[in-house]
């Protein structure tokens, strides 16, 4: 159950630093900024700009999306992360049904093998609809992003409550880049995975008591690794006849996924194997491939002796893959400082629906949060 708690321009994306020295970067006020470009952040941002706020988001990564990550083997899509997104509220499934010029692929996946327990089992419940992306999910995630200032790669090096002489500390919130730029809002959001929004707010100075009271809170949400291993086969190796493989007995195998029965017709055939979590604790940091080889073996004695032999294999680490399934907080945090600022926390560890659709609603209401609690923003 979940732990209730008291209270881009054309294409969306583009990077901070243009190439101008640390030194001549100015102290830019925002209406709002959003660390993480995950599906919480885009949510919160693209709220925010719906009510007349311009948002800046900052991602340290390369792309938008989290773990809704696609990327492309010689030009085929693939999904690593997330194989398919689910839901059942109408206000997700209303962002979903909003992705333009998309080919879906409905109830995907539709043939399971295997008894397992799916990472959120509610996905084939008869009330959730399921869909996945034939061009991958991050579509999902472009769309967000479409239209807001998003930020890639840049990174946050500290968060400073701002103190000012006769004012009461955190009037506002000053985040410094390591490129050596700096913004500053009123109100700031945090949307990465929970241990990460922990280790910034922990060396945050001056520490407030507002952190003591939402640290201990933030340690609630539980998050899983995943390694990762995608294979691909040689023309001409048939095809298995699931979509999906739940294996009981694996001791290092959660999940495998026919990637490629979502792809066009005739696409090569792709497999994504995905590691439970013990399985990945152990071997986080071990050599990539002693522990790819060790999931292609079992997954070859799951399925024949052909999974073992890809002719192509990437592989991906997930440190902070997902939400312990029961960690889940009822919603997003938020705290105000004496000043008046406003600091929230949202991702799909702050939703009891968990997930994509978890996420997604969380980032929704940490943005009806903060116009309740600063309504005088920007």
């Amino acid at each position: 159950m979940p732990i209730r708690v008291p209270s881009v321009v054309s294409h969306g994306l583009r990077r901070l630093d243009s190439g101008v020295p640390a030194r001549h970067h100015a102290v830019v006020m925002q209406d709002v900024i959003v660390v993480g470009a995950g599906i919480s952040g885009l949510a919160l941002a693209r709220e925010m700009r719906s009510r007349g706020l311009a948002p800046v988001v900052l991602e340290r990564a390369r792309g938008v999306g989290g773990r809704c990550a696609t990327r492309r083997i010689d030009g085929q899509p693939v999904d690593h992360g997330v194989a398919f997104l689910h839901g059942r509220t109408p206000r997700f499934l209303e962002a979903l049904d909003g992705v333009p010029d998309v080919s879906t692929i409905s109830d995907w996946p539709r043939v399971r093998k295997g008894t397992g327990v799916p990472c959120q089992p509610q996905a084939f419940d008869g009330g959730e609809r399921r869909v996945a992306l034939a061009g991958g999910v991050s579509g999902f995630a472009k769309y967000l992003a479409g239209g807001l200032d998003v930020r890639l790669e840049t990174n946050v090096e500290a968060l400073v409550p701002v103190v000012e002489p006769g004012s009461p500390v955190g009037r506002r919130w000053e985040v410094r880049l390591a490129s050596g730029g700096t913004l500053r809002a009123r109100a700031l959001a945090l949307t990465m995975p929970a241990p990460s929004a922990s280790t910034l707010l922990r060396q945050t100075e001056p520490r407030l008591p507002a952190f003591d009271a939402l640290l201990p809170v933030l340690g609630l949400v539980q998050t899983l690794p995943c390694l990762t291993v995608i294979a691909r086969y040689p023309e001409g190796t048939p095809a298995p006849a699931w979509e999906i493989s739940l294996p009981r007995s694996s001791v290092a195998i959660h999940t495998i996924l026919h990637d490629s029965s979502k792809r066009a017709p005739g696409s090569p055939l792709m497999l994504v194997i995905q590691a439970r979590p013990g399985f990945s604790r152990t071997h986080l940091d071990d050599p990539m491939e002693s522990w790819s080889r060790t999931m292609l073996e079992e997954a070859a004695a799951l399925h024949g002796e052909w999974i073992a032999r890809p002719e192509l294999t990437q592989t991906h680490i997930w440190r902070k893959a997902r939400v312990a399934v029961g960690s889940e907080l009822a919603g997003p945090v938020a705290v105000r400082l004496d000043g008046g600022a406003v600091l929230g926390v949202a991702g799909d560890g702050f939703h009891p629906a968990g997930g994509v659709e978890g996420a997604y609603l969380s980032g929704m209401a940490l943005a009806e949060r903060f116009l309740e609690m600063v309504p005088t923003l920007p």
